[in-house]
């Protein structure tokens, strides 16, 4: 049989087995459509703080309303003791606390130090960042208030005393995510994984199944490429179902032309593939090929790079890392189509994966061999 008469076996075989069909296309439609479902607001806003106000002065209601007014907290009761406040924190019935101290206005009418306790939710990492970050712009805002009514009654000109109530300004670029949210960071990368993930369980249950049922395996190189190739096909028509509809949907930015990241992830595609008919040989079941491959998803999401910066990592986790063909290719990915990087700038990422390919096609390769000789034997 020829190389294309075994692609479309393949291709025949992974689409009429309904455990393959439901991991490999459903299960990357499903994942893609609403993993990102969660983080749709992109920025969490209006999360609700409690403000104690120990001094009940006018400069502390200014403060107040100060608070309330930036978009991302909202004041949902102001109280002079701090340990109910702090019972409700601790219940999560509450993002925040704004502690003001007494004397307050007293100390600032003096030009007195004051320091405003500024509490929050450390738990929860993206709600403690809105909610600590909101107060403490409030808090500047009106600090740089005060300065300036300090230096118009020294008699400052009104722009001079804008400029010493600022004496620096921050002009704040937020580049390749337009809305600064969550879902634009972690999206595309787990996009990629999913695709890797998805096709690793079912090409090693593919695998697997061959094995249980005593089927012939892939006897030589031709036939390897050949079996791959239907795989290849399958993620390149996923991966346009996430570039074009995912990413509509939601409206991811994109950046880089869809024609460079197909050229990029092409040596993805034969690296899990590769990899993933690897494994698969060495499996003796189905079950055993999807749940190990299960459990590889979490590490394979850490030593990626994106949800934990490599730079922080010990070595040998990073070096581990780049063995998964996911973390050159969220890498490489992310550069071109959100960042709109040119391919010549992901050169290195491209040269890894297409090493990826053959270090896996050489395993698979050498699998294949040696459960030929032992059946001969």
């Amino acid at each position: 049989m020829g190389s294309f008469g075994i692609l479309l076996m393949e291709l025949r075989a992974a689409l009429t087995d309904r455990g393959v069909v439901l991991i490999i296309i459903g299960g990357s439609i499903f994942y893609a459509l609403f993993y990102p479902l969660p983080y749709k607001a992109q920025v969490a806003v209006g999360l609700p703080v409690i403000v104690v106000d120990q001094d009940g002065s006018a400069h502390s209601r200014d403060l107040i309303r100060r608070v309330d007014a930036v978009e991302q907290v909202r004041v949902i009761e102001v109280t002079r003791e701090a340990r109910p406040a702090e019972t409700r924190l601790r219940d999560m019935q509450a993002a925040g606390m704004l502690l003001i101290p007494p004397d307050f206005e007293r100390d600032i009418l003096r030009q007195r130090p004051v320091q405003v306790g500024a509490f929050g939710n450390a738990a929860f990492m993206v709600m403690y960042s809105q909610t600590v970050t909101g107060m403490s712009n409030a808090v500047q805002d009106f600090s740089g208030e005060i300065v300036r009514e300090r230096k118009l009654a020294e008699g400052r000109p009104p722009f001079l005393a804008d400029t010493l109530a600022q004496p620096l300004a921050v002009d704040l670029h937020e580049l390749f995510n337009p809305d600064g949210g969550y879902a634009n960071y972690v999206v595309p990368a787990v996009l990629i994984l999913i695709l890797q993930q998805t096709f690793l369980i079912g090409i090693g249950m593919m695998g697997a199944g061959r094995r249980e049922q005593g089927l012939a395996r892939a006897s030589g190189l031709r036939e390897l490429l050949a079996q791959a190739g239907a795989y290849v096909l399958l993620m390149a028509v996923l991966l346009g179902f996430f570039l074009l509809v995912v990413y509509e949907i939601y409206d991811f930015p994109r950046f880089g032309r869809v024609a460079d990241v197909y050229w990029l992830l092409l040596p993805f595609f034969l690296a899990v593939t590769f990899l993933g008919l690897a494994l698969g040989q060495m499996f003796r079941s189905r079950e055993t090929a999807m749940q190990l491959m299960m459990l590889v998803s979490v590490p394979a999401i850490f030593l990626a790079g994106f949800a934990w910066p490599a730079e922080i990592m010990p070595g040998w986790l990073v070096a581990a890392g780049q063995l998964i063909p996911s973390t050159p290719g969220i890498d490489g990915f992310v550069r071109v189509h959100q960042m709109g990087a040119a391919l010549d700038e992901v050169r290195p990422s491209q040269i890894q994966l297409w090493v990826l390919a053959g270090f896996y096609l050489l395993l698979a390769w050498l699998g294949t061999r040696f459960h030929r000789e032992a059946a001969v034997s």
